[in-house]
């Protein structure tokens, strides 16, 4: 009987095996890896009993298609020598690849890597751009450049600068343009440094942008006006750099067009248009000090129409503009133009006043005290 028994079981393990591993060596389907050579072989008896799948390999978060697991540690090994990629594994073969011949990869060959995730370090786009920016702006306009620029004694210009700070924070400001004129040597460039230095250093600061105007030192060239601002504002705040890093990498030649295109494409389009300070700044403050220093009378009263024509339309845009400048009587006229008049409110700094009359006996008595 128990040899009876024996006989049956072997038997019935015999017919499961020719059921799982059907046809072998008489023109059925056979086992093979990918890449391996088709051929027929017969297994030894046996062979197939305890064979199981290879794992299944986890998904690429990326875009979902199943991948390799991780390679070896011998990934990078020589290219002549290596076996290859595993089984599903993506490669990149660095060998004579001269998209990396200024990477990380400088001067490497003959090597491959698997299953790669490549994160540049610098956005090389993104860096010729602000380059390009940078190479068409007014040198040493910036409130904090090298070249110095007086600021007001301490304690004095109370006024006036309380006056500008009440403008600039108060988020129901009915103008969005506020012009500080007086006649020269009268302290406005002096005003407007103090004003931007304690902005800077304010932790809720909007000041966006600052352009000081100098003919004497070559700070007066109108095609450069929103270059410099735009590269600024990109310097200050990622969201706007992004703008300016697309438009420019589309369009190079945008520092070479006519001031009015460019207003258009740095301060319209991003600011009123895309609102892309929604939600980021309810105010971005621009300085332009000295503006009867720029370059041409026509250019002067261009960039008051671009500005105060932009206020009128766009009322709900995060810009307010700080202007100082002398009365010259071609500003005084645009400035009353119809496109403007409306946008914004003045300043006027006196040579003689009973504020200024205190100011300066104050700059005095100090002055003498440090000399004795």
């Amino acid at each position: 009987m128990l040899s009876l028994f024996k006989s049956c079981i072997n038997g019935s393990q015999r017919k499961r095996k020719q059921r799982e591993v059907p046809g072998h060596g008489s023109g059925g389907a056979s086992l093979r890896r990918p890449n391996e050579a088709t051929t027929n072989f017969n297994p030894p008896a046996g062979s197939l009993d305890n064979a199981k799948a290879d794992p299944a390999p986890p998904a690429d978060p990326l875009n979902d298609i199943p991948s390799a697991p991780n390679p070896p540690a011998r990934s990078f090994t020589s290219a002549t020598s290596s076996p290859g990629p595993p089984a599903g594994a993506s490669s990149m073969i660095v060998m004579d690849n001269p998209s990396l011949a200024n990477g990380s990869f400088a001067n490497a060959s003959n090597f491959a890597m698997y299953n790669t995730t490549m994160i540049d370090g610098v956005n090389s786009s993104e860096g010729r751009s602000i380059k390009l920016l940078s190479e068409h702006i007014i040198k040493g306009a910036q409130f904090d450049s090298s070249d110095h620029r007086p600021s007001c004694h301490p304690e004095t210009r109370l006024d006036i600068s309380h006056s500008i700070r009440s403008w600039m924070r108060n988020l129901a400001r009915k103008y969005k343009i506020l012009w500080l004129h007086g006649p020269a040597g009268v302290g406005k460039s002096a005003i407007l440094q103090m004003i931007a230095e304690t902005e800077a250093e304010s932790p809720t600061s909007i000041l966006g942008a600052t352009l000081f105007f100098s003919r004497p030192n070559n700070r007066d060239d109108p095609q450069y006006v929103f270059i410099t601002i735009a590269y600024r504002l990109a310097v200050t705040y990622h969201r706007y750099r992004q703008y300016v890093v697309k438009l420019l990498t589309l369009d190079p030649t945008m520092v070479e067009k006519s001031m009015r295109e460019q207003f258009k494409a740095f301060i319209i389009r991003p600011f009123a248009e895309q609102k892309l300070m929604d939600g980021l700044r309810d105010t971005v403050l621009i300085v332009l000090d000295g503006l009867d220093e720029c370059k041409g009378n026509e250019a002067q009263r261009e960039i008051i129409l671009l500005i105060g024509k932009f206020a009128l339309q766009y009322p709900s845009s995060p810009l307010i503009w700080l202007i100082a400048s002398r009365p010259e009587p071609h500003i005084q006229v645009a400035f009353s133009s119809r496109m403007v008049q409306l946008s914004y409110e003045e300043i006027r700094v006196l040579v003689d006043s009973d504020q200024g009359r205190r100011d300066v006996e104050k700059y005095l008595r100090e002055s003498f005290a440090d000399i004795r």
